[in-house]
């Protein structure tokens, strides 16, 4: 089944660190991008199609008026076959998510809430440009189980220059005391041209070395697994029956449609992504389409594979064409412990997950 992807590009203010499409606009320009991305959804090729996850992620889709939210729901069910069973998320920010969004959330058919809290520093938030504080963080919880979520996310940064195992203990502590049961720690990325590269360029101290970031990261692992959360991708922790579905699409390879600005979709070999500017994607252009290659797909599946608990399926990479067991480099890795296999599918040793992308570029 499908999964459905919705950008919402609106922020207060954009954090140091993005470097994602999203802007600070009027009520008026919001209202007119929601009618464009529900007649991108009327018109799409893949109407009628089933449904299993549907993700709302921007930006801060809980900045906007929930009604939009609501619309574009209601647009999705009218085009589409969604599952019962769905899983539909979005994203929201704690200064922007209120009781009453929350409750039209539920009325919607949202059941799954991500939540930014990046941090619960006071100084580390100032840092990363977000505007809320650790207490918002905490008051945003108490309302999405009030509203009656129980499938809720909490998102984290590891990687400011203050960064420690203490911290994180106590807040991921924190956290599991509040049933949250799904846990990402994200390590904190230098994208050019943002506000946290100019910072860098001046003083490369602000953030965490690589080898303290490794050291405070694996004791991050090894704490929620004491505490029954699985450690299914890189960056994402779960207690068993809460993984992200949606999410999941993404790295097994699975089909999805992106609706909205600078939105990807991908089915088959097919891969496009609509345009990253409002003037184009208010004229239905997209900023490329492509077909994906054996080796393009032999490289995906390595790479999304050793991200994550499922591995890499040996038989489908000689379905495109390359016999991994003849690979000296792949070998060498099983030798070092590096890598395992299991019957047709081999994995990372967890030990080296934060070496990850050293990994897979000794492998393609």
């Amino acid at each position: 089944m499908l999964g459905i992807y919705v950008h919402i590009p609106f922020c207060e203010k954009k954090c140091n660190y993005c470097n994602f499409a999203s802007f600070v606009e009027n009520n008026d320009f919001i209202k007119r991008y929601v009618q464009a991305v529900c007649k991108e959804i009327e018109n799409s090729d893949y109407r009628g199609e089933e449904v299993d996850s549907i993700y709302i992620g921007g930006g801060t889709p809980s900045l906007i008026d929930a009604k939009h939210i609501d619309e574009i729901l209601r647009c999705i069910y009218k085009n589409f076959r969604v599952d019962d069973d769905a899983e539909v998320s979005i994203e929201c920010n704690p200064n922007s998510l209120t009781y009453e969004k929350l409750l039209i959330y539920r009325q919607a058919n949202i059941n799954r809430i991500s939540l930014g809290a990046q941090s619960l520093d006071e100084e580390e938030l100032k840092f990363l440009g977000r505007i809320h504080t650790p207490l918002q963080v905490f008051e945003a919880i108490a309302n999405i189980k009030k509203a009656g979520f129980e499938n809720f996310s909490v998102d984290f940064i590891l990687g400011c220059h203050s960064a420690s195992f203490k911290k994180f203990k106590r807040w991921l502590g924190q956290m599991i005391d509040l049933d949250v049961k799904h846990i990402s720690v994200y390590m904190l990325q230098v994208e050019e041209g943002t506000a946290l590269d100019r910072l860098y360029q001046k003083d490369p101290s602000v953030v965490l070395d690589d080898k303290k970031t490794v050291a405070i990261y694996q004791k991050i692992s090894k704490f929620l697994k004491k505490n029954r959360f699985i450690h299914y991708e890189i960056s994402n922790f779960a207690v068993d029956g809460f993984k992200s579905r949606h999410n999941m699409k993404y790295w097994s390879g699975e089909s999805y449609l992106g609706f909205g600005l600078s939105a990807h979709s991908y089915s088959g070999r097919e891969r496009w992504a609509n345009a990253n500017n409002f003037q184009d994607y208010f004229a239905g252009q997209l900023a490329f389409k492509e077909v994906l290659s054996n080796r393009e797909l032999i490289e995906e599946h390595i790479m999304l594979g050793l991200r994550c608990e499922q591995g890499v399926k040996i038989d489908y990479l000689k379905t495109l064409g390359l016999d991994i067991a003849k690979d000296e480099n792949y070998q060498k890795l099983l030798k070092k412990r590096i890598l395992f296999q299991i019957n047709d599918r081999f994995f990372l040793n967890e030990k080296y997950i934060p070496l990850c992308n050293r990994i897979i570029l000794e492998l393609l």
